[in-house]
């Protein structure tokens, strides 16, 4: 089965694998119906998932515009692929976070303070 449910604590785990396509998706969105009505948390792990069709992705889609309902874990590059394909990755994928730059202020600071300390030793 190109998808797997899994009873794990505090929720469900939705394990992806090989080929998804629209005639797994009736099967995948009537087998999430009770861990979305209960709210239950739902992680999902894609590693071996070579391709998903529109209707998987669409299923993904409404799974995870319920506020924290959809932990994704791993993940394929045909996982990507497919949401990238449709330009959604960025729902999905968080962009790495830039390096974080000094703060001005306290550079700022710390030239005020050998101003200062120039006029006490002057």
């Amino acid at each position: 089965m190109p998808f797997e449910l899994q009873a794990v604590a505090g929720g469900t785990k939705l394990i992806l694998a090989g080929r998804l396509g629209v005639q797994q998706a009736r099967p995948l969105w009537d087998a999430l119906q009770p861990a979305i009505a209960a709210s239950q948390s739902i992680g999902l792990q894609a590693e071996e998932l070579e391709a998903m069709d529109t209707s998987i992705v669409q299923i993904l889609c409404r799974v995870s515009s319920q506020t924290g309902l959809l932990q994704i874990g791993e993940t394929s590059d045909g996982f990507l692929a497919s949401l990238k394909q449709r330009g959604l990755e960025q729902l999905f994928v968080q962009p790495p976070a830039p390096p974080q730059s000094p703060q001005p202020n306290v550079v700022a600071n710390t030239n005020r303070e050998s101003a200062n300390q120039r006029e006490l030793r002057g």
